[in-house]
């Protein structure tokens, strides 16, 4: 990916021609004319787009002569994707979908909310995840969702077929081990039903965030809070007993396979009994697994406490900082950004909603989820990992797991891995 500097570069050319169009006396409203390219990286939610464009008829009667084009693009390409849009000066979108901390904090390229939208979202958005779209405190990004973080889904078929009570799932980490042990399903000695499903391979992102729970329940974190360092904390005790823990489910206890699959798709398949996910999850399940008869339920406790939230990023809309129609873009966002097209739009996409106000809604109290969402939002905020290169020590943190799942020695491999995250806790700063 481009550092800072290149973007920067880039800025002043971008900046230069903006000043020369605005010399003259600027448009009315209803005559403006350009176009709005929105970029959609989230294969999970591709009814967004289509949605959206029905639904800001304010802005089309206000810029009559804006087009507003929405690209869905996938999500193993989003990456290569954005860098080639924008380190160009034509190809660049003017909204997109991603992490603020990397797109606002490292890259630079995300565009501080206006004011008023700065009012608006400290006082009705949700404070637990609110760290995750700001950059110097200040917002810049209007979370695509509500995830507070992961939540215990188990299959309530499978419960009452091992003899456990399905209205009494784990609620401590000793005890999701030990409901997985009857849980499982071996076959010659290998895992045929995961008793409890890992993220084990794929992109190391993924790996790492899907450990959070884990280490955080054992009292560890990926770096210090004031991003100074990794030492003491990707390597310290807690994180250490965490990712044992993990480890032993799938080379000791034998209730977890590293071989069956991702967790997402061998819980669907009946596959895997229980699996952490985030809420969005529920929705997912309700539409491409509709016999599987699930519970979802706060995840268990550790030895040092509840988890909490528990995650490295969350999506967000931003604006690109770059974009001759930054204003805009920042008029589309001011149409969607309310809790009436919130709701709608994740009851259609079976997520939560973003606004305070949405969550005492039927939508949300009726959800399976609704027993989580009530714990995460009593316990309060997690860890925040709002590092600018939180990405790339993610990818790290996600291959030194991945090899730790394996059988790597846990002590060694995340004292590996202390020096490269320090070089990108430095570089951000």
């Amino acid at each position: 990916m481009m550092n800072r500097r290149s973007f920067l570069v880039l800025a002043t050319g971008s900046l230069s021609i903006a000043a020369l169009g605005a010399c003259g006396q600027p448009a009315p409203a209803g005559a403006r004319e350009a176009v709005l390219k929105v970029w959609n990286p989230q294969d999970n939610w591709r009814k967004t787009t289509k949605f959206y464009d029905s639904k800001v008829q304010a802005f089309k009667d206000k810029f009559p002569k804006v087009t507003v084009e929405y690209v869905d693009i996938p999500y193993g390409q989003y990456e290569a994707r954005y860098t080639a849009g924008f380190s160009s000066s034509s190809d660049a979108p003017d909204i997109f979908m991603g992490q603020v901390s990397y797109y606002g904090g490292a890259l630079g390229v995300a565009s501080e909310a206006p004011d008023d939208l700065q009012t608006s979202w400290d006082e009705n958005l949700s404070p637990l995840t609110s760290g995750n779209f700001k950059v110097e405190d200040k917002w810049a990004g209007y979370p695509v969702s509500t995830d507070l973080g992961m939540q215990l889904y188990y299959n309530m078929d499978h419960f009452v077929e091992a003899g456990l009570d399905p209205d009494a799932p784990p609620t401590t980490f000793e005890g999701l081990r030990a409901m997985a042990g009857k849980l499982a399903r071996l076959e010659g000695g290998k895992v045929v039903r995961n008793g409890m499903a890992l993220r084990y391979s794929g992109n190391p992102t993924g790996i790492a965030d899907k450990a959070l729970p884990y280490i955080h329940g054992f009292g560890g974190r990926l770096y210090s809070e004031d991003h100074s360092t990794a030492d003491g904390f990707i390597n310290g005790a807690g994180t250490v007993a965490g990712i044992q823990f993990m480890q032993d489910l799938a080379k000791k206890d034998n209730v977890a396979s590293l071989e069956l699959g991702s967790p997402d798709d061998t819980f669907a398949q009946g596959l895997s009994s229980m699996t952490f996910r985030e809420g969005w999850y529920e929705g997912w399940l309700v539409k491409n697994a509709p016999t599987v008869r699930f519970g979802v339920v706060p995840y268990p406790e550790g030895p040092e406490g509840y988890p909490k939230v528990s995650l490295l990023f969350n999506w967000a809309w931003m604006v690109n900082d770059r974009s001759p129609n930054k204003d805009l873009a920042w008029e589309w966002m001011r149409t969607v950004a309310n809790p009436a097209t919130d709701l709608e739009l994740a009851e259609l996409e079976g997520y939560l909603p973003v606004w305070k106000e949405n969550f005492s809604t039927p939508y949300v109290t009726g959800r399976k989820d609704h027993t989580a969402v009530e714990k995460q939002t009593s316990e309060g905020p997690g860890p925040v990992y709002d590092a600018p290169y939180t990405n790339q020590i993610a990818l790290s943190v996600g291959s030194a797991i991945e090899a730790c799942l394996q059988g790597a020695d846990v002590q060694e491999t995340l004292d590996g891995v202390v020096r490269q995250v320090d070089e990108l806790l430095e570089r951000g700063r």
